[in-house]
């Protein structure tokens, strides 16, 4: 009875194998695999959050924001690993009235390698007193218009921690 079930399953676990080397194969020649590195179109975002602090986080306290831009990638690429997110730099600011703002710039270096997908925002702030790390706020996969080439899209966010 296991060498039937055994038969039957190493048919379809080969299929599912040679499935996956394929894919990754026709991946690798439509310009996303390996190769030169994305090189950036000069287009870029400018991304502005507006965070709206609890009262757990005083006037005072410091707020990081980072965020980064990437293509939507699609299941598989999810599996393997594949990304070509543009990340920024923290960015901080000081809460102020319980709100701040602060301001990330992202170049869209992505936007060689394929500028027909569809594009993806994630971002971290994080909120700091001299006590240490009071707060968090994530998102991942928001979605974004392209800019224009050799352009800035500018992105207003409200976020409440």
């Amino acid at each position: 009875m296991n060498r039937t079930r055994y038969s039957r399953i190493l048919p379809i676990a080969l299929l599912a194998s040679v499935a996956v080397w394929a894919a990754a194969a026709a991946d690798s020649h439509d310009g996303s695999g390996p190769g030169p590195a994305p090189v950036s179109t000069g287009a870029a975002y400018a991304v502005t959050f507006h965070v709206n602090a609890p009262s757990t986080v005083p006037d005072g306290a410091t707020v990081a924001c980072k965020a980064s831009i990437a293509p939507r990638l699609s299941a598989f690429e999810k599996l393997t690993g594949k990304s070509a997110a543009a990340e920024s730099s923290p960015v901080f600011a000081t809460v102020v009235g319980s709100s701040a703002d602060c301001t990330v710039q992202l170049p869209r270096a992505f936007a060689a390698t394929n500028p027909g997908r569809d594009v993806v925002l994630s971002y971290e702030i994080d909120a700091y007193t001299s006590a240490g790390p009071v707060f968090m706020r994530t998102q991942h996969d928001i979605p974004v218009a392209h800019p224009g080439a050799g352009g800035t899209a500018s992105l207003h966010l409200d976020v409440i921690l």
